[in-house]
């Protein structure tokens, strides 16, 4: 019988250790996440389109490109001016060349444009034998898709295959 009581008291004291003052309050709610609204596939932004935004400059009078080019944060604006300038000295055949493959680099998923541009970067770096020889080998057409080996081929384009190589 003696049990009973103490194992009320116990009881008490343990209901009241867990609805104390502190534990009764709650801790604040974390702030809601900003609401992204989602793209639903119409007209791209040109600032986030480096083809569309090319162009737009490139139909700019000097003195509507240099208005515009002020806006720009440094590091953007040194870029957009190099390839400016890039353009600029290409034959228009170059340019349509240039547009279509940034096009076709905007169109693939981003890890893949990451594969194509360390490829692009790893064949600058070797000799032109080595080049020829990795643009036109086995390894690298199953490596890529057929749209990005063109990307990649016409980065180099006195590259051609050797006359044993296959295309």
């Amino acid at each position: 019988m003696r049990l009973r009581p103490v194992m009320a008291a116990m009881a008490v004291l343990l209901v009241r250790g867990l609805v104390s003052p502190a534990a009764a309050q709650k801790p604040p709610k974390p702030p809601p996440a900003p609401r992204v609204k989602p793209n639903r596939g119409g007209a791209k932004n040109p600032k986030n389109d480096p083809v569309k935004e090319l162009e737009r400059f490139q139909k700019m009078s000097p003195e509507q490109r240099e208005k515009e080019m002020a806006k720009l944060p440094p590091q953007r604006r040194a870029r957009i001016e190099q390839q400016m300038q890039r353009f600029d000295n290409m034959t228009p055949e170059q340019r349509q060349r240039a547009l279509n493959r940034l096009e076709t680099m905007q169109r693939l998923p981003p890890e893949r444009r990451r594969a194509v541009n360390e490829e692009i970067q790893y064949l600058r770096s070797l000799p032109p034998n080595f080049r020829r020889a990795r643009l036109y080998g086995d390894e690298f057409g199953k490596q890529y898709s057929p749209e990005e080996q063109k990307v990649i081929r016409e980065t180099f384009p006195g590259m051609k295959p050797y006359p044993n190589q296959q295309k």
